[in-house]
């Protein structure tokens, strides 16, 4: 399942969310992470953990990442847990990995370095 491309304002590069159903779910997310784009990744983390516990974000090709998303990412870890599954990130780009620092939220997303 693969989202359109979300408009960005002032031609700044938008987000895309790719699902691939599997076990568990990987959805790639490329681009700017924010509240204009969070709702398909939101409906991508809810079709994907309506099929399996587990879910890995390939996050490597995000951008820009706000408050809304980090927060869509502490949402799908509590749905996870609900059904005694997990969420893994797959390597974050660096502004991912500095949003999970300066938050502390990187203690609850173990990260993959390879698929």
């Amino acid at each position: 399942m693969e989202t359109p491309r979300v408009p960005a304002a002032r031609g700044e590069p938008a987000m895309t969310v790719t699902l691939h159903n599997g076990r568990p779910g990987v959805i790639v997310v490329t681009g700017e992470a924010d509240l204009v784009g969070v709702g398909p990744l939101s409906e991508a983390v809810d079709h994907a953990l309506s099929r399996h516990p587990h879910l890995v974000l390939d996050l490597a090709g995000v951008t820009f990442a706000d408050s809304t998303f980090l927060n869509t990412l502490l949402r799908a870890r509590l749905l996870a847990q609900e059904n005694e599954g997990s969420v893994h990130l797959l390597a974050p780009s660096t502004v991912v990995r500095h949003l999970l620092k300066l938050t502390g939220a990187e203690v609850f997303f173990p990260v993959l370095t390879s698929e």
